[in-house]
């Protein structure tokens, strides 16, 4: 038998040894794949100040002056024209429990609420409000308005924008 022969039967032999190793069952089991877990939420999926454009922000809180004075991938501020505090911010708490958040607010009680579906909490004062909303598994966003008597109206709207926007409800 020649060399080219004997390599040529040799591995014939290793292949018939690897198949008669697996039975039809193993063959099933080998093509059993578990689901796809939820892709964690990126700034790809939040988007820049929540997903939200100046305009949506101005439109939800009634704050047609408010410009937009600070913007980085986990947070953004809004103030009026004419300067002062800020009226509007967003942020994104990542890897952060909302539940730690309930007790670092001090404006109003907490109150549980939904928000586009998801579990959160809401701080009312005379003129301002807060909400918290989950995102993801281990992330929450916050809004909150600190100049008008509709606050928590506009905030909601702008969480439940942030949301749907990401993919979140």
């Amino acid at each position: 038998m020649t060399r080219a022969t004997r390599a040529a039967v040799g591995i014939a032999l290793i292949g018939l040894a690897v198949a008669g190793c697996g039975n039809s069952s193993d063959q099933r089991a080998a093509t059993t794949t578990a689901a796809p877990k939820a892709a964690a939420p990126s700034s790809d999926t939040i988007g820049l100040c929540g997903g939200v454009s100046d305009a949506e922000v101005a439109e939800a809180t009634g704050s047609t002056g408010a410009q937009r004075v600070s913007a980085n991938p986990i947070g953004c501020a809004w103030q009026p024209a004419t300067g002062g505090d800020y009226a509007v911010t967003f942020h994104w708490f990542r890897g952060s429990s909302l539940q730690d958040r309930r007790d670092q607010v001090t404006t109003g009680s907490p109150a549980t609420v939904r928000i586009a579906g998801q579990p959160g909490i809401e701080w009312r004062g005379a003129q301002s409000c807060e909400v918290a909303v989950t995102f993801g598994d281990t992330d929450f966003i916050d809004w909150s308005e600190r100049s008008s008597a509709r606050a928590c109206q506009g905030v909601e709207q702008l969480a439940a924008a942030t949301l749907t926007q990401a993919g979140q409800t």
